[in-house]
């Protein structure tokens, strides 16, 4: 369900970093893949015989720009780490993945491939810097993309590294003009669809969110008097429990828990008070569900009373 926006947490940190060269000096040479180090090139091998069923050394030649005789390594090398995962079939000219194949490097999971086919599909990550080779054809679901003026988001990650106060133009949507404020940024927030502000905001004497498009103008104003250690609600952490609507049949509600990978009927999300709110409405469970809508909210918040304290819209009964 949100695996996609998590991509880049998840996955592409993994590609992006490390890249260096064998003599040890980080970048890239030749093409933007480089010459990473063996243990990359091992992780390529396993997982392409994890995905694809089958590697030749040309393909390791090909990502990594090394030579055939190292490529020719680095097969013997994985064969020796992992023995009984890969045969070579002189027919094809290439290894294949054995039937007791097991991955041993890396993360072998379907949410890995799923996050990095999404990301390819999406142009969020290049190809040549993918592990993928053949990839099956595939598509998204387009969502509008929410704006981050550069120039914004660069005096945002200013004011918190060196603790300085923003003096901003902000459109709320609880007021019809912009309203002139200062605040203190602490950290940067994304609720699955756009990203914000976390920062104290001297206008209101509190803790608040603030969307980056709505920052009509801000500049960088002196240093900040508050200490981010104070904003509770965003160090204090939460458990969100849910489970199958028991509404469905028992056959629905064992569907739905295979879905989310329940335990127990029950799945639990660990998120920041100052989160969770943005959860709960992304899941739907903002509002109690209606009776006989079961078809339409398959999940429900088993913790809702333990939560309420934390979060405001669930005392109101309303989404704010």
């Amino acid at each position: 369900m949100y695996s996609e926006y998590l991509y880049w947490c998840y996955h592409a940190e993994k590609y992006m970093k490390d890249k260096k060269i064998e003599s040890g000096q980080e970048g890239v040479v030749g093409s933007r893949r480089g010459r990473w180090g063996q243990e990359r090139r091992l992780e390529f091998i396993d997982s392409r015989l994890n995905w694809e069923g089958r590697i030749n050394r040309s393909a390791l030649t090909d990502f990594f720009g090394i030579s055939v005789p190292q490529a020719s390594l680095d097969l013997a090398e994985y064969q020796k780490q992992a023995p009984q995962n890969a045969v070579y079939d002189a027919s094809q000219r290439m290894y294949v993945a054995a039937e007791d194949f097991q991955p041993v490097m890396g993360d072998p999971g379907s949410g890995r491939y799923l996050a990095e086919l999404y990301a390819l599909t999406t142009e969020i990550l290049r190809r040549d810097i993918s592990f993928m080779g053949w990839t099956p054809p595939a598509d998204v679901v387009r969502h509008p993309a929410r704006v981050v003026p550069e120039a914004f988001l660069r005096q945002t990650l200013t004011a918190i590294r060196e603790r300085r106060v923003l003096k901003i133009a902000y459109q709320a949507m609880s007021r019809p003009e912009p309203t002139e404020r200062e605040i203190s940024p602490v950290a940067l927030g994304y609720d699955g669809y756009r990203w914000h502000v976390r920062g104290y905001c001297h206008l209101r004497g509190t803790y608040r969110d603030f969307v980056f498009a709505r920052i009509l103008s801000s500049t960088l104003g002196g240093n900040s008097t508050t200490d981010p250690e104070d904003d509770e609600e965003w160090r204090r952490m939460l458990n969100v429990v849910i489970a199958p609507n028991p509404e469905l049949t028992e056959a629905q509600q064992r569907v739905i828990a295979l879905d989310y990978g329940m335990v127990n009927n029950q799945l639990m999300l660990q998120t920041r008070q100052a989160l969770t709110y943005y959860l709960l409405k992304r899941l739907g469970l903002t509002r109690l569900p209606p009776a006989g809508r079961a078809h339409e909210q398959h999940i429900v918040l088993c913790n809702r009373d333990e939560l309420a304290p934390y979060v405001s819209q669930l005392r109101s009964g309303n989404e704010g």
